[in-house]
């Protein structure tokens, strides 16, 4: 298999000079592709994330916030968690001249 792979190469350089060329071409914006590919991550809506870097650890002074983020790929992963919303009761007094004193409140949610 190793002989044939050999033998593969061989014929490619050996033959025309813009075949090698379109080749080497085509595995540099192949690697290129591949590290861009790697270097890009989204969080979604609803949730955060954290970088564990190799050398520092984790970062936890570094919060993403749902969207496009680059990282450094092989040094850095996201960690990834889900933030669920929690409701929130609002409430205000309501004292008018006519209307006795009463209290208005509704619950909204959202993420905190």
């Amino acid at each position: 298999m190793a002989q044939n792979l050999k033998d593969l190469a061989g014929r490619l350089s050996a033959g025309s000079q813009g075949m090698g060329t379109a080749l080497k071409l085509l595995l540099g914006t192949s690697a290129m592709a591949y590290g861009v590919c790697e270097s890009v991550f989204t969080v979604e809506g609803g949730h955060r994330a954290i970088f564990f870097n190799w050398i520092g650890g984790v970062q936890q002074d570094t919060i993403l916030i749902e969207g496009l983020h680059f990282r450094i790929p092989w040094f850095q992963y996201p960690i990834i968690y889900d933030i669920p919303a929690r409701s929130r009761k609002i409430s205000f007094p309501i004292d008018g001249e006519y209307l006795p004193a009463s209290a208005v409140s509704t619950q909204c949610s959202g993420a905190s």
